[in-house]
């Protein structure tokens, strides 16, 4: 028996229906005898004086064209004018494996068929180039406005602010040719961190630098451009300071010195105790007699009386 055109025979229960075990609710279904499940729900789900949401419960299932389907229209249709426009040409909707060609944009496709991925490349390629194109067209129809040759029309397909100079454009040059502006806060590279203010964020050397960094070397634990504006900032100070006490006079004062009445080392009356490990002059020399004795008065002085 043939199938008509959506795959279903005609024996069947015709859409829409609920099948045999369906556990929801449906409306007038407790009052009909006399016919299967499918074809009593088919009746009232079809019959228009039976109240209803309106909304069956059951999805289509032949859905319709979802958005990928419609982006991939978009991009045939993309292609097939660009075929239009530029004739015989060797990037084509239907791009054949093997070739081994430039594809633009091609690095930013993959995981699918070679003739996908290429369509998409060359799509997305052919719209950006139509995109600068479109642009490069309105800057020249500004340009050509401003200048006086053409007038703006209502009939304009784009929008534009309107003029509002008190001059006619185009403006006259005063010179052959514009000053170089020079920003005020653009980075100096040609002045040296020695100069710079110690507030000044770039007062620092970077990493890398091999040369002498004046108060670095008690600086540790931090990154190199870190250390270096810390010793900047100190050496910098330092100058500071020198170049203010610089011009102050000088003034020399001595401290009086007291000699402390400290105990003798070697004693004069007494001699040293055993196991004295220090030097003592001359005991190299001496021998027969015991420690006491041999180191008493070991430097020859006179006792001092009172």
């Amino acid at each position: 028996m043939p199938l008509p055109a959506q795959g279903k025979s005609i024996l069947m229960t015709s859409d829409p229906y609920h099948i045999p075990g369906y556990g929801g609710y449906c409306p007038q279904f407790k009052y009909q005898i006399g016919r299967t499940f499918g074809k009593t729900t088919s009746i009232l789900l079809e019959d228009c004086n039976v109240q209803s949401s309106g909304r069956l419960v059951l999805g289509e299932i032949y859905p319709g064209p979802t958005e990928a389907d419609k982006i991939k229209e978009e991009r045939v249709k993309l292609l097939q004018t660009r075929t239009q426009s530029w004739g015989d040409q060797k990037l084509v909707e239907s791009m054949v494996p093997g070739y081994t060609g430039f594809i633009p944009k091609s690095e930013h496709y993959f995981g699918k068929r070679y003739a996908e991925n290429c369509g998409n490349a060359i799509s997305d390629f052919e719209n950006d180039q139509r995109k600068r194109n479109y642009s490069i067209e309105q800057l020249k129809l500004i340009n050509a406005q401003q200048s006086g040759t053409i007038r703006r029309t209502k009939t304009d397909d784009f929008k534009m602010p309107p003029l509002t100079t008190q001059n006619v454009t185009p403006l006259k040059p005063i010179a052959a040719k514009a000053k170089p502006y020079i920003s005020p806060n653009a980075l100096n590279h040609s002045m040296s961190p020695y100069y710079m203010e110690n507030y000044d964020k770039n007062k620092c050397f970077m990493s890398g630098y091999t040369g002498f960094v004046p108060r670095s070397r008690g600086l540790l634990g931090k990154g190199y451009p870190i250390i270096t504006q810390n010793a900047l900032n100190d050496f910098t100070d330092d100058l500071v300071n020198y170049k203010q006490i610089k011009t102050l006079p000088v003034t020399v004062q001595h401290a009086e010195t007291y000699k402390l009445d400290t105990k003798p080392l070697f004693p004069v009356t007494t001699g040293l105790v055993p196991h004295y490990t220090g030097h003592i002059p001359g005991q190299k020399f001496r021998y027969g007699r015991t420690f006491g004795h041999s180191t008493h008065n070991a430097l020859k002085l006179e006792a001092v009386t009172a």
